[in-house]
């Protein structure tokens, strides 16, 4: 009977799983890691995605609000009372100081001014439009600059924001350039060095709004009201002092055109007042 115990309790000790049943909870476990991999990837593109629509936001905000406090100023010069806007802003002819040696000219009392440029992707024709803003401002009166700075020169200095649109290499050269939103700024006439404000700026359409002369003569020299958006390219030389606001569509990179539906880029538009001239007659 000892004997008997004994060898009972042996057959306890070695009992223990089957073969069988480790393959199944080894399946099982398989299963429950493979779904934590897929909530945990799904929660990471879910970050991804929320990351970059954010950035898009935030990218939007800053060059819009940028674009707007300068055009707004467009034009802007202290002591009305003592000067004008022609002796203020006289007759210019530059070179921007971007790497394109861009040739802006400017008549007396002229504000704005642009190129109209493209590129072609896959056949199609994109704008690479460009704008310059002028305008005069004291020293300490804060007025912002397309660089972020302002004037503390301590004397008057009429400045020109030059903005248009460049690539720069991507610090991975296996990468491609990366597209920016730049600016130069001309100081009296001395042009600083460019700065990139925003990245996957891919284009920029700019359109001049003015009250052009129909054949009629309706619409007369300093009427301040709009009836066309004219771009560049077909901007007369005497169109250019008559400029009352600025349309601007800005297309930025999509942070989700890899997704099934996306776009590859979207598009913001705004129409921004020159407040030298707008709510005139």
């Amino acid at each position: 009977m000892s004997a008997m115990r004994h060898c009972a309790r042996a057959r306890v000790r070695q009992g223990g799983y089957s073969l069988v049943e480790l393959m199944v909870a080894i399946v099982i476990a398989l299963f429950l890691i493979a779904g934590v991999i897929v909530i945990e990837q799904s929660v990471h593109n879910s970050y991804a995605d929320r990351s970059g629509l954010a950035k898009l936001d935030d990218d939007e905000r800053f060059t819009m609000t940028l674009l707007t406090d300068i055009v707004q100023t467009a034009g802007y010069y202290p002591d009305p009372a003592t000067t004008s806007q022609v002796t203020a802003l006289p007759a210019q002819t530059t070179t921007a100081g971007n790497s394109a040696a861009d040739a802006l000219t400017f008549a007396a009392g002229q504000t704005v001014y642009g190129l109209h440029k493209t590129t072609s992707v896959g056949g199609t024709v994109y704008s690479l439009d460009t704008l310059a803003v002028r305008f005069m401002t004291a020293s300490g009166d804060g007025i912002p600059l397309c660089d972020g700075s302002t004037n503390t020169s301590g004397a008057d200095v009429v400045y020109t924001n030059y903005f248009y649109i460049q690539t720069a290499p991507d610090p991975d050269p296996s990468k491609p350039p990366d597209s920016f939103l730049y600016c130069d700024l001309q100081a009296g006439g001395t042009w600083n060095a460019p700065v990139q404000l925003v990245k996957n700026v891919e284009y920029m359409q700019i359109s001049y709004g003015l009250h052009v002369p129909s054949a009629s003569g309706t619409g007369t020299t300093g009427d301040n009201s709009v009836n066309a958006y004219i771009p560049a390219a077909d901007m007369l030389p005497s169109y250019w002092s008559e400029v009352t606001a600025v349309r601007i569509h800005v297309t930025f990179v999509n942070p989700l055109q890899n997704e099934a539906g996306q776009p590859q880029m979207v598009t913001f538009t705004k129409v921004i007042d020159l407040m030298s001239r707008a709510g005139g007659t």
